[in-house]
């Protein structure tokens, strides 16, 4: 049998060694390809600013940046966990050079496979992802033979794992085959946690979460990078020497530490928790960054939206009196010839000095048909106000209204919406006053219409149509056009958030299984002496529960802390869509878990009884 022949069947007989790693960069590949699927659409690339397409670009290059980093990072793991393995092989008479060879041929196996598999499966979620966006964001993007994604992920995922086959040669364990063959029996010596750095630890993450807090909304870009620094340096310091501090005051604790199985999980877990340091940092900076950019971006999209969707009706138009009855006719008219339902109210408004006046009771009529509650003017006009204006409005409140040289005393009203504008203040006056006080020139026409029975696509049709050639006012369309601008954006951040957090649970499940050999031997000798199923399996979980949720919950109160300063800056409160988001990533990370703890479990136990 040649060496290459035995390479590759050594690969396919072991595969299930290789799946872990398998896995990961398949989802590399099938990542990178539908982001490259999308920004290469179409309907996609035709109608995005020079600036958004460079952003694209730019997004494509960080995702492959990243998956040579990831893949490179997996393979070192996985590499380590192998060194008994190189021991034995080097005993039998390979040479370091065919050691290495052999490293080089399984990568370039493992590559290529993923890469077509990758490539492949990647074309199927690239079709879901599409009837998604049908479905929940309507935006239409239509199918496309993705020949253009599909060479540049091939070529580009070829040249990464060739590049990445040359260099895993250089990260070799280079150990005499004695420390090869006992690299799983060796000592990990003492460990002394500094007590200085663990308390550090807390005072730097704790300073840096005040300053993001409490510093002015615009002073927050200044003092950005300083708190950033600080914090990152800070959970170093934490998972380092603050979690190996914290284990072995623990242990210290005999009450805890010899009750039921505690000893055998406290026994090792510093240790544990010395080795997985890196990996914890960099899986909590890595999903912090996840959480914040998908959190910012969807929150900001969300917040345009839902100021939009408190506008109170479907259709709305408001202009001069006489081209308002000339749409209101037209309007109408295509309605019904449509067959679609609607209710049409009309009312008489005076623009003056930027602010808009009504009277009693064509503001009832209107408040009537949109379940508002009505009002009753005396010789004072009344104006509205609703929690959304700004300070600047709301200083003019009580202010005395002029017009015509006609003064008027105001009261202030809260209502929950702004009828006819968010932008004018909007005052009440008797119907004799508003008689007294207009004029042709001023006098202006508000229509607008509610139609519950027609459907969304239905209203973003009749707004495209009638805005442009007569400035109808449609929310629904509004609505459209927001979320389809903030798309491409939010795909962006979207696929980079997933790229970074997918990636983190996959280096905590490397980690996890570098030591399986390892736990494999400790659990045996206890199973011997009495250790039943149940208990093994409560220790299981706990160490892998431990490993999945210790950086998860760091990463999630710094994105926490992260979107509080960013809606700081914009003086918004933190948004419900920003927990939607962490409480997403919060699931997929539970579901992660159990799994990993389900197939880490089954193999342990496997190799015990």
């Amino acid at each position: 049998m040649k060496f290459n022949q035995f390479v590759i069947r050594n690969t396919l007989r072991n595969r299930h060694l290789y799946f872990a790693y398998f896995l990961s960069t398949l989802f590399s590949v099938m990542v990178f390809f539908t982001f490259n699927v999308f920004a290469n659409h179409p309907n996609i690339s035709s109608g995005l600013k020079a600036s958004v397409t460079t952003g694209m670009n730019v997004a494509s290059v960080i995702i492959y940046g990243f998956s040579f980093f990831f893949v490179l990072y997996s393979m070192d793991i996985f590499l380590q966990s192998r060194k008994k393995e190189f021991g034995l092989l080097m005993m039998q008479g390979m040479s370091p050079k065919q050691l290495r060879g052999m490293v080089f041929i399984e990568n370039l196996v493992i590559g290529c496979i993923s890469t077509l598999s990758g490539t492949i499966l990647g074309i199927g979620f690239a079709q879901i992802i599409l009837v998604l966006s049908k479905k929940v964001m309507h935006v239409s993007l239509g199918f496309y033979f993705p020949a253009q994604a599909i060479i540049i992920t091939l070529i580009s995922f070829l040249i990464l794992f060739l590049l990445i086959s040359i260099f895993i040669q250089f990260k070799l364990p280079r150990l005499q085959l004695q420390e090869l063959l006992k690299s799983q029996e060796l000592g990990k010596g003492e460990l002394k946690p500094s007590s200085i750095k663990s308390i550090l630890a807390l005072i730097l993450i704790g300073s840096g979460y005040v300053v993001a807090l409490i510093v002015p909304g615009g002073a927050v870009p200044l003092v950005m990078l300083p708190v950033v620094a600080v914090v990152i340096l800070g959970s170093y310091f934490l998972f380092n020497q603050l979690s190996v501090w914290t284990v072995e005051r623990l242990k210290k604790n005999k009450q805890r530490f010899w009750k039921k199985t505690n000893m055998l999980v406290f026994s090792d877990l510093a240790f544990r928790m010395k080795d997985n340091a890196r990996a914890f940092f960099l899986v909590s900076v890595i999903s912090t960054v996840a959480f914040a950019s998908i959190g910012s971006l969807y929150s900001f999209q969300q917040i345009i939206v839902k100021e939009v969707d408190k506008i109170p009706y479907d259709f709305s138009y408001q202009g001069d009196s006489t081209k308002a009855k000339a749409f209101s006719n037209k309007f109408t008219r295509y309605l019904d010839k449509k067959g679609y339902e609607s209710n049409e109210t009309n009312v008489s408004y005076i623009e003056s000095n930027s602010v808009y006046i009504m009277s009693e009771k064509d503001y009832n009529q209107l408040a009537k048909s949109l379940k508002m509650q009505s009002v009753q003017i005396g010789k004072d006009a009344l104006r509205l106000t609703y929690e959304n204006q700004t300070t600047e409005k709301q200083k003019s409140a009580n202010s005395p209204l002029t017009v015509r040289n006609q003064t008027f005393s105001v009261q202030e009203k809260m209502v929950e919406k702004a009828i006819l504008s968010s932008y004018f203040p909007l005052y009440i006056v008797s119907n004799q006053d508003f008689d007294a006080i207009k004029t042709a020139e001023s006098l202006k026409k508000f229509v607008m219409w509610q139609a519950p029975k027609i459907s969304y696509d239905q209203k973003v049709a009749l707004g495209q149509k009638f805005e442009k050639e007569a400035n109808l006012i449609s929310k629904t369309y509004m609505s459209q056009q927001i979320i389809s601008s903030f798309a491409p954006i939010l795909f962006v951040g979207l696929f980079i958030g997933i790229v970074f957090f997918v990636s983190a649970g996959s280096f905590l499940y490397f980690r996890l299984y570098s030591d399986v050999e390892v736990d494999i031997q400790k659990f045996k000798m206890v199973y011997k002496i009495g250790l039943t199923k149940q208990e093994l399996k409560k220790m299981v979980y706990q160490q892998v529960g431990i490993l999945f949720f210790t950086p998860i919950m760091l990463s999630l109160l710094h994105g926490v802390v992260a979107l509080s300063a960013m809606y700081h800056m914009f003086d918004l409160g933190l948004q419900g869509a920003a927990f939607a988001v962490l409480g997403t990533f919060l699931f997929i990370q539970v579901v992660y878990y159990f799994v990993a703890r389900y197939f880490y479990f089954k193999k342990v136990y496997a190799a015990i009884v």
